[in-house]
């Protein structure tokens, strides 16, 4: 299967206004992928979420919406997939929109909307904004398209959504020399990493609490399902940065509000009406005071004490 991607940019969709009729504007892909009435849509940006057309897996379905029953959030990208030829086509967006699968072999993503009577779904107002000139909004973003096996669609939007989501941003301004002298006196790429972390591992905070004290959090980008980095992998926390030495490790709860070791978790007995629990301390997921182990879809926080090399 040759790879294939591709990024549609919206010059710009402008909410109606001329006459008075509430619309809303999809972004529609549509192929001969026989998808089952299958979809499936991150949650968060993170575990993605298994959608099937007119169905919900706790109660009957009843066909009142056969649209907005069928719309979902998408944070940053949604697929369908063709299980016989094995095939993916994925859509990456720039910001949360909806999205859903309508018919087989077809995408949509809803990039605009502007209503001028109230929907009667208990918001009691239209949703209807005009604007700072009174002529509607003007949405504008990309759309990125990826075509091709499950295992190289998984790995290209694993990586791309976390490019897109923390994509650089440039500043310009005047520049008192040429850029070869530039280069001569000053450093132009810089990494705070001593080696590259594992493609399956995103540094996902490093924030300083204090001068010797920082927030640090590592993830696994990666499902249990979603080959071929799904795999558990450790990092070595002591030696990971350039110009600080991590001398303590403390492993908090993903809040970072407490050690892990004093969280304790209320597992209830959900076949009994006497809501009976009991505590259950967290157990310790370091595999020594410096190595982290990360399974699958695992965020794992840290109080890291450092002391500084330069």
């Amino acid at each position: 299967m040759v790879h294939w991607f591709k990024r549609y940019d919206s010059s710009g969709v402008r909410g109606p206004i001329r006459d008075k009729v509430g619309k809303e504007v999809v972004s529609r892909f549509t192929t001969d992928l026989k998808s089952n009435a299958t979809w499936y849509t991150d949650s968060n940006g993170r575990e993605m979420q298994k959608r099937i057309r007119n169905y919900r897996p706790t109660w009957k379905w009843y066909d009142s919406e056969p649209v907005a029953g069928n719309y979902y959030p998408v944070p940053s990208r949604i697929y369908i997939r063709d299980e016989d030829h094995g095939v993916q086509l994925t859509v990456l967006t720039d910001r949360a929109q909806g999205g859903s699968s309508l018919k087989d072999g077809e995408l949509e993503l809803m990039v605009h909307r502007r209503l001028f009577d109230d929907d009667g779904k208990g918001l009691d107002e239209a949703l209807n904004e005009p604007g700072q000139f009174g002529d509607g909004l003007i949405v504008r973003g990309s759309h990125y398209v990826i075509l091709d096996n499950f295992n190289n669609s998984t790995l290209c939007h694993r990586l791309l959504g976390e490019k897109l989501l923390l994509k650089s941003q440039p500043f310009i301004s005047t520049f008192p020399v040429s850029p070869s002298e530039w280069m001569a006196k000053f450093p132009t790429q810089y990494s705070g990493l001593a080696r590259d972390l594992p493609p399956n591992v995103h540094l996902l905070t490093l924030e300083r609490l204090d001068h010797t004290h920082h927030l640090l959090r590592l993830e696994h980008q990666f499902q249990s399902n979603e080959q071929p980095y799904n795999n558990t992998v450790t990092v070595q926390l002591a030696d990971l940065f350039t110009t600080m030495k991590v001398v303590d490790v403390v492993e908090l709860g993903l809040g970072a509000n407490a050690a892990l070791s004093d969280i304790h978790r209320l597992h209830w007995n959900t076949e009994s009406h006497g809501a009976k629990g009991r505590y259950q301390s967290a157990e310790a997921k370091m595999k020594s005071p410096f190595i982290v182990e990360l399974k699958p879809m695992e965020i794992h926080t840290f109080n890291i004490t450092v002391e500084y090399t330069i």
